[in-house]
């Protein structure tokens, strides 16, 4: 049987640099910076890339990946979900996206950035990693003032994607790192409760930057599950 196409979608300020440990020939690679909603990213995704395959989603991407579910179930083989959260943005976290974009286009993208590079967002193990902070830093500041407001606004008005998981049919994995804080574990366990076919594996380790903390933990996982639902 042929492997199925992995069809990769970044996170918020990340490119494909995310993907480090996945070595895999059957990667394609979705541009999510040129929009400022989520409908829009997965229509223009879904339109770029033909045929179908499994839609691997970290964070934003992860919720991009569920706009496609739904847009185009049909072309969807499988979901793989990390570090994300179905809902729509919290209502502190949406409230809090306009004062940001109004100092990027002042001028103050480097600020946020370092400001949001929060220990919170790595696992303990990881806070004194100075080359993976950099990477984080070097990612977002590469992409740009532009990038960050259109992405910031699309994450501050995006649906409640919910009930894509209650109707999809397809094999689902959702993987965290097990010291999140900002899309916890607890958020993917109900979220994996919601799917017909689904697997959870939380990643010790780990917190919200999994692909990047746990890289061959992450791709080993991600290899695993596809020889399980797709193998021969």
């Amino acid at each position: 049987m042929t492997d199925p196409l992995l069809l990769l979608l970044p996170g918020n300020m990340c490119d494909a640099r995310l993907w480090s440990g996945l070595r895999r020939a059957d990667l394609l690679h979705a541009d999510l910076s040129r929009d400022d909603s989520i409908e829009k990213m997965a229509s223009r995704t879904l339109d770029e890339h033909q045929g179908s395959f499994i839609a691997v989603g970290f964070s934003m991407g992860g919720i991009v990946a569920l706009e496609m579910a739904r847009q185009a179930p049909d072309r969807i083989n499988g979901l793989i979900l990390s570090d994300t959260n179905a809902g729509a943005d919290l209502p502190e976290r949406a409230a809090a996206r306009p004062l940001q974009q109004a100092r990027v286009r002042a001028g103050e993208l480097a600020i946020i950035v370092a400001d949001e590079l929060k220990p919170a967002y790595l696992a303990a193990q990881n806070r004194g990693n100075e080359a993976l902070k950099k990477l984080l830093f070097d990612m977002a500041m590469d992409l740009g003032d532009d990038v960050f407001v259109r992405q910031s606004e699309a994450l501050r008005t995006r649906a409640d994607l919910g009930s894509v998981l209650d109707s999809f049919m397809a094999p689902v994995l959702f993987l965290c790192g097990a010291e999140d804080a900002l899309c916890p574990p607890a958020w993917h366990r109900a979220m994996a409760a919601r799917c017909y076919d689904s697997q959870l594996q939380v990643i010790l380790g780990a917190g919200h930057l999994l692909p990047l903390e746990q890289p061959e933990l992450f791709a080993a996982t991600i290899n695993g599950w596809i020889t399980q639902k797709f193998g021969e």
